[in-house]
């Protein structure tokens, strides 16, 4: 095989690379972290469930083959993929407005199809290159949608600490109905699930490396044997099949499957987002590369393992990665030892989580999102820039006020306007030179610094010249044309930092030109990036400038414009 044949598999088949290069050596912390992350997996998987709104056992079902997958076709090392709050969350948010009838096994089953076509989507978008997307959420919206998804599912498992069944249209309702039914309260699901609460706290802080969730579930599980909670009024989770899952895709039609799309797009957005951000992070911390694209295929390919194995929709864990890395993973055969942990668990020990009190499950799901509800990033935001503060507020109360997908568009949505205002006001700077007369730089930072010319202005544009701001690019140089006496006899724009134009942006570039052209005024462009000296000259508008008046440095336009100008003047 050539060399060229075998770098086209290392790069779509990582474990092609990494496993024939594994050391002995590394076995042992990949053994110890596979079976960490299997103490925080099982129990988190069987709570992650429940905010899916699937029985608890598909929480298992999620994890094997998406787990195995990953390892074969990720490019982090230390990525753990599997069931998460957030992921869960949305998966119930996407299905549930479908499910008019049909009940559970309706339910379920398209909760399986959602991880299916998400699966189908990444590898397409994987293919397709389409990485950018991570960039649709601007960091404070995404801040923003996180912390507000969080209290959507903290208070969403309130009513099982509570022992009551809580209603509403969203978050703040639902935290209304669950205190207006205060004399419905059971007092002895509340010490059950307050007292596991108040322990993996306890666990967190003092014993980190204990798997907190795993200890608290095997506790509550032999306090509601031996008390019998059953009979005072807990609810438990009752059997749980043992084995292999069986095949759940019944019933469904192509239009049921067709309407999961546009919430399957918005999952896509939401997994790639926190999954790319987690392994970025290690990969910078371990001085790797993570291919983004490959990335795609790996949650893919790990999403379809979850749904081919009747689990649903997975993403990479900030906490199992966590885990992971500080028991001693160092590669992805510590997401393979897991996956083994997690069937075995399937197979012979699923029985055993019977007795487990829901308020148990739903003390570990809001002890799992209780590490992202925090303030100090509005804090920053609020402290560093005004309009990020108002960007992650809005995504915040886009959740909490009209529920997560509402969000996932209002998150996107304001991330594009942002994007927009931001490119359609961008700084921009008239330049003066040094006494050397070769050194230019904004007159209004260096006050030293004087005008080159008297009869001339130099104009830099700091961003790419598109749609949303060529009206304030032309604007903004006949303002300077009208302020600057004597009136100039030429324009000098330095288009260094424009590095991209678009086809609006020529006609409005051509138009000012036009207009500077019929009162006398001559206009030079320096330091013109290749491609967009390419899309002018394609587009016409090169020949309109003239390739003579088109320089390679701003100073070589200056000498130009002294020699053609002053000297006709």
């Amino acid at each position: 095989m050539d060399s060229k044949a075998k770098r086209f598999i290392h790069r779509h088949l990582p474990i092609t690379e990494w496993l024939p290069a594994y050391k002995r050596e590394w076995l042992t912390g990949d053994v110890i972290a596979g079976l960490t992350v299997w103490a925080l997996l099982v129990p988190e998987a069987l709570a992650y469930a429940d905010i899916a709104g699937v029985p608890v056992q598909y929480g298992l079902y999620a994890a094997p083959l998406a787990l195995i997958a990953y390892a074969m076709f990720g490019t982090s090392r230390r990525l753990f993929v599997g069931p998460s709050a957030t992921v869960a969350a949305v998966s119930a948010a996407v299905v549930a407005p479908l499910v008019l009838s049909g009940g559970e096994e309706k339910y379920v089953a398209l909760t399986i199809v959602l991880a299916l076509l998400v699966g189908v989507l990444f590898i397409i978008a994987g293919i397709a290159k389409f990485g950018f997307i991570a960039r649709f959420f601007a960091k404070p919206v995404l801040d923003g949608f996180i912390v507000g998804l969080a209290l959507f599912i903290a208070v969403g498992q309130l009513d099982k600490i509570f022992g009551v069944k809580a209603s509403g249209g969203n978050t703040i309702t639902k935290l209304i109905d669950i205190f207006r039914q205060a004399g419905h309260w059971s007092w002895t699901t509340i010490a059950v699930g307050g007292g596991c609460l108040l322990l993996l706290f306890v666990f967190h802080q003092f014993t980190p490396r204990v798997p907190g969730a795993l200890v608290v579930m095997i506790l509550a599980i032999g306090l509601a044997t031996v008390l019998a909670l059953g009979d005072h009024g807990v609810h438990l989770v009752g059997e749980i099949p043992s084995g292999l899952p069986t095949w759940s895709l019944k019933g469904l039609s192509i239009e049921e499957v067709f309407k999961l799309v546009p919430g399957a797009l918005g999952l896509l957005v939401v997994a790639f987002a926190q999954s790319v951000a987690v392994a970025k992070s290690y990969a910078s911390k371990y001085k790797y590369k993570v291919d983004v694209n490959q990335e795609m295929i790996a949650y893919g390919m790990a999403n379809l393992g979850a749904g081919i194995f009747q689990g649903f929709a997975v993403n990479g864990s900030l906490s199992k990665t966590a885990a992971n890395d500080d028991s001693g993973g160092n590669t992805p055969m510590a997401l393979i030892v897991c996956s083994v942990l997690t069937l075995l668990t399937m197979l012979f020990l699923a029985s055993l989580f019977k007795n487990l009190p829901e308020t148990a499950l739903a003390a570990v799901v809001i002890h799992a999102v209780a590490g992202v509800i925090g303030l100090k990033s509005f804090k920053r935001y609020y402290r560093v820039m005004k309009q990020d503060f108002a960007l992650a507020l809005a995504a915040f109360l886009g959740v909490l006020l009209l529920g997560i997908l509402e969000g996932i568009v209002i998150g996107i949505m304001l991330s594009l306007v942002a994007f927009i205002l931001r490119t359609s006001r961008p700084h921009s700077a008239v330049l003066g030179v040094d006494s050397s007369g070769i050194r230019f730089a904004e007159l209004d930072e260096h006050p030293g610094y004087e005008k080159p010319l008297g009869d001339a202005v130099i104009y830099r544009f700091d961003a790419p010249l598109i749609f949303a701001n060529v009206d304030v690019f032309s604007d903004e140089i006949k303002e300077l044309v009208e302020e600057t006496e004597p009136r100039p006899k030429a324009v000098i724009i330095d288009c260094e930092m424009m590095y991209e134009m678009d086809t609006t942006a020529i006609d409005g570039f051509t138009d000012l030109h036009s207009s500077l052209s019929d009162e006398g005024i001559g206009v030079i462009l320096a330091r013109v990036h290749k491609p967009v000296l390419d899309f002018m000259r394609i587009s016409g508008a090169l020949e309109i400038v003239g390739e003579e008046n088109v320089y390679p440095k701003v100073l070589d336009a200056v000498t130009a414009f002294r020699e053609r100008y002053q000297e006709d003047g």
